[in-house]
């Protein structure tokens, strides 16, 4: 690794610890540490309705047209944390991805219960969404040692624009080698060795494969309170970065195959929570037939 490169990721590394007060490693890498999400210094949300292109054929705009609907919905969660005196500091920022009737699952560490003891407010913005046209989540359902999380927005105020975008299918065996799509807010360094900086690149796909399921992963905490959680997660080969925290794995049919829970800064190796473990979240707090209309199941749906 050149001195470059190990400077930007150790700024950025530094940086992430400050701000979550968690790290995350996986088992199977040691002396190797995952962040999951960080500050950023220069951020910028530039994206675009959808618009048909004529000079595509017929297949090529039906696939550019899911490309689009996957991203739409996937959101974006600000966490904020709120004084006595009514005032909100921005703490983190994560992604999320819609299920059905203004559901939204995320990861434990992007949607906690509490922060330090004190209470926090999560506004969720939407694919194309002015930045001040954010919505309120509330807090439904959390799980440590899966590290998930279920918000929940009022779906009669989702923008009509989205009122259909979510995700109802979910891929429960992934085949190794199986393509998939990472949708998430995306964290890189920039700049040079003597300025240092972050640049988030919102709704940006990334691109990968299925390698296992059952990976052995240590989330690991920095306070002392909270305890080390010893879990079990799905392995992709796509680099992933902070911000990806809560991001959308999705296949080629468009299904949830997971959730995005941690990663190995500079390597092509991600983690995330499996769809089954989300739909066994759903069903153990009782929500399957609100959000689904029926009992989770299991299998490849």
């Amino acid at each position: 690794m050149t001195r470059w490169v190990s400077r930007f990721l150790s700024c950025l590394l530094a940086a992430a610890v400050l701000t979550l007060g968690i790290h995350i490693a996986a088992a199977s890498a040691v002396s190797k540490v995952s962040i999951t999400s960080t500050t950023v210094t220069k951020s910028v949300i530039k994206v675009r309705p959808y618009t048909s292109n004529p000079a595509l054929s017929k297949e090529q705009q039906e696939k550019a047209y899911r490309n689009y609907k996957n991203l739409t919905r996937v959101v974006m969660i600000e966490k904020y944390v709120l004084s006595g005196q009514g005032t909100k500091t921005k703490i983190g920022i994560g992604a999320g991805f819609m299920l059905p009737g203004g559901y939204i699952v995320t990861n434990n560490h992007v949607a906690p219960a509490s922060y330090n003891g004190k209470k926090l407010r999560f506004q969720i913005t939407f694919y194309a969404q002015k930045s001040d046209g954010y919505l309120l989540g509330s807090l439904v359902a959390t799980d440590l040692k899966e590290d998930l999380s279920l918000l929940k927005i009022d779906a009669t105020k989702i923008p009509k624009t989205y009122q259909d975008s979510y995700f109802k299918e979910f891929n429960l065996q992934p085949a190794a080698g199986e393509k998939v799509t990472v949708i998430g807010h995306p964290t890189k360094p920039t700049g040079n060795l003597d300025t240092v900086t972050t640049k988030r690149s919102p709704w940006t796909p990334l691109y990968g494969t299925f390698i296992a399921d059952d990976v052995a992963v240590i989330r690991k905490s920095k306070n002392t309170s909270t305890p080390d959680v010893y879990t079990h997660s799905m392995e992709f080969k796509v680099q992933t970065w902070p911000g990806n925290s809560g991001s959308a794995v999705i296949d080629s049919s468009d299904k949830i195959v997971g959730v995005i829970s941690s990663t190995i800064l500079g390597e092509p190796r991600s983690f995330a929570t499996s769809s089954k473990l989300i739909l066994q979240f759903i069903e153990n707090n009782h929500l399957s037939e609100a959000i689904f209309g029926h009992a989770a199941e299991g299998g490849k749906s």
